[in-house]
């Protein structure tokens, strides 16, 4: 009997099985689903402010022009922009995620994404997620100041940023990210658990609603104010609705299909002087 190499595994799996059964010892069988989702390595890039003038550049602040770079480069390496409705897709639905996924984030909301950021998205037809401060919305929504070095963008700028398709706002607090007696949703030494969970649920589900009643989509994560992660928080966030939470530890995520991993983001910060071929290449994904 001729057996070609390929057949070879499977035929001595059936002889061994065989003479294990024939012994009369039970036999288990692992089968993985084809269903099953792969790893999937995942970059994020966290960005907050685009300016025009070189000495307002810094570590939160870049250039248009560095961003519009960074776009090039992540179409040259072949990635595709990934939301966040994409990753719940693929850990509760086994929805394929792209071959290259990759995640563009904007903090805090201000004006300049919708000015510099949100055209040069339109240009690569690319996405983004926008974590904006509700009450930063409200604020600029009813004011006639709109300069790019420091407003925030309106409720009606961020509703035209989502029905394009290429843009999913989610929440960053309502009035949660300062340093005022509380760093952003961390809880104070001596604060009881049960008011905590008040505070961080009241300015939390404020935003929810100003967010689905302005923008008309829920939000369905949360980004850390500061990146200053709170133990007790996650309870409550999960309690809120939230189902992804963006994080500042600069790792690649590594997603296998676990809702859990999506409570625990990593992102890269992108800082002036610093390009994204620099930092995938210290990430070793470029």
């Amino acid at each position: 009997m001729i057996i070609h190499f390929k057949h070879f595994y499977r035929y001595l799996l059936f002889v061994l099985c065989g003479a294990i059964l024939f012994a009369g010892m039970p036999v288990f069988f692992a089968v993985q689903s084809e269903s099953e989702p792969e790893h999937v390595r995942l970059p994020v890039l966290m960005y907050h402010h685009l300016l025009q003038q070189k000495n307002k550049l810094n570590k939160y602040t870049i250039s248009p022009q560095e961003f519009e770079a960074d776009l090039e480069y992540l179409t040259k390496k072949g990635y595709t922009t990934v939301l966040v409705r994409d990753l719940i897709d693929f850990v509760q639905h086994g929805r394929a995620l792209p071959d290259k996924p990759v995640m563009i984030t904007f903090d805090d909301g201000y004006q300049s994404v919708y000015t510099y950021a949100f055209p040069l998205l339109q240009k690569y037809n690319m996405k983004a997620v926008v974590n904006v401060i509700g009450k930063q919305a409200d604020v600029y929504s009813q004011s006639d100041d709109h300069s790019v070095n420091y407003a925030h963008m309106t409720w009606e700028e961020l509703k035209t940023m989502q029905q394009s398709g290429l843009i999913e706002v989610q929440n960053h607090t309502y009035d949660l990210h300062k340093n005022a007696g509380r760093n952003g949703i961390q809880k104070k030494s001596g604060e009881s658990l049960s008011a905590y969970e008040q505070v961080i649920t009241q300015d939390l589900s404020k935003a929810q609603e100003r967010i689905e009643t302005e923008v008309g989509t829920r939000p369905t994560a949360f980004a850390y104010p500061f990146g200053k992660i709170s133990r007790q928080a996650l309870p409550i966030l999960k309690k809120i609705g939230f189902q992804a939470v963006f994080c500042c530890w600069e790792r690649v995520n590594v997603l296998t299909g676990d809702p859990e991993e999506l409570y625990h983001l990593n992102r890269f910060n992108r800082a002036h002087n610093i390009t994204a071929e620099q930092i995938f290449r210290d990430m070793k994904d470029a």
